[in-house]
């Protein structure tokens, strides 16, 4: 996202002047963008961790977020069944 003005240096002084405050309005921005991405990554990150690793025989909850129940409003169903013992590993993070 780099612009940059390629213009011969002209013969009158206010044409040089406004083409160097527009160099130098560019290069700000980009700056600004640039440190606002740094910034924007750096506190997502924050609180984000990879996924927990869980071997066979471990227990853990289901989580029902997405499973349809008999219910007609979701705050009737239960959103943690109750602990499930892993059998094996199908996928990277599907047991």
């Amino acid at each position: 996202m780099d612009f940059e003005l390629r213009q011969n240096p002209s013969g009158l002084e206010t044409v040089n002047k406004f083409t160097k405050r527009i160099e130098s309005v560019t290069k700000e921005t980009n700056f600004a963008i640039h440190k606002a991405q740094e910034d924007m990554t750096r506190y997502y990150n924050q609180r984000r961790s990879l996924a927990p690793i869980f071997r066979p025989e471990d227990r853990v909850y289901l989580y029902m977020s997405d499973i349809k129940t008999i219910y007609l409003s979701p705050k009737l169903s239960y959103y943690r069944l109750r602990l499930f013992e892993i059998e094996y590993q199908v996928e990277l993070l599907a047991y």
